[in-house]
C-alpha cells in the first residue's frame, strides 16, 4: 500500500516554513493513514526521513505553494513541482542531457509539449532516486522513464504521476 497526501500552502514561504509545513503534513498523514501519533522522524546519512524505531517508509517533498508526503510498506519517494516550472524558465538541452537517457530525449522531442514531458520525467526520476535512498546524488540517467501513452514505466518500480491543482506530483515505489 502506498498513500500520498498533498496540501496547498501559501506562496513565498521561507525554506524553513515550507520544511515545517511538510513535516506537519507528514504528522497528520501518519495519524490518519497509519494511526501513528507523535512519530519521531530521523534522517539517514543522506538526509532521507525515516521513522525512529521503524514503521512505514516515508518521503517528503515541497515546492513554492505545495507540500506533499507519501508512505507505504515498501521503499518509496515523492516529488512535486509547479506545472509551469519549465514554461517559466525552460530547461536547456544541456540540463536535459544530464538528466535523460537518449531514448527519453527522443520521446521528449517527439511530444507536442517538450517542457511538460521533461517535467514528468524530472518528478518521476527524483521520486525513484528517493525510493533508492540516494536522492539527487544518484544520477538521474541511472533510471529510464519511458511512457506507453500516458502511463510511465521504470524497471523495478511502480510509478504514479498526477496533477494536483497547478502542480505535478510523481511517486515511485519498489515493485
Amino acid at each position: 500500500m502506498v498513500r500520498i497526501t498533498a496540501r496547498p500552502v501559501p506562496r513565498d514561504l521561507s525554506a524553513a516554513a515550507l520544511h515545517g509545513a511538510a513535516y506537519a503534513l507528514l504528522d497528520a498523514h501518519l495519524r490518519d493513514v497509519w494511526g501513528i501519533v507523535g512519530a519521531a522522524v530521523e534522517k539517514t546519512e543522506r538526509g532521507a526521513p525515516v521513522l525512529a524505531g521503524g514503521g512505514p517508509h516515508i518521503s517528503l517533498s515541497h515546492t513554492d505553494g505545495l507540500v506533499c508526503c507519501a508512505s507505504g510498506d515498501v521503499p518509496l519517494g515523492v516529488d512535486c513541482e509547479p506545472l509551469d516550472r519549465f514554461a517559466r524558465r525552460p530547461a536547456g538541452r544541456a540540463v536535459m542531457e544530464r538528466v535523460c537517457t537518449a531514448r527519453e530525449l527522443r520521446e521528449i522531442e517527439a511530444c507536442a509539449d517538450p517542457g511538460a514531458a521533461f517535467l514528468a520525467r524530472w518528478v518521476l526520476k527524483e521520486s525513484v532516486s528517493k525510493a533508492c535512498g540516494v536522492g539527487l546524488s544518484g544520477g538521474f540517467q541511472n533510471y529510464e522513464i519511458l511512457f506507453s501513452g500516458a502511463v510511465p514505466r521504470c524497471a523495478g518500480f511502480g510509478l504514479r504521476l498526477f496533477r494536483f491543482g497547478g502542480f505535478l506530483i510523481g511517486a515511485a515505489f519498489r515493485a
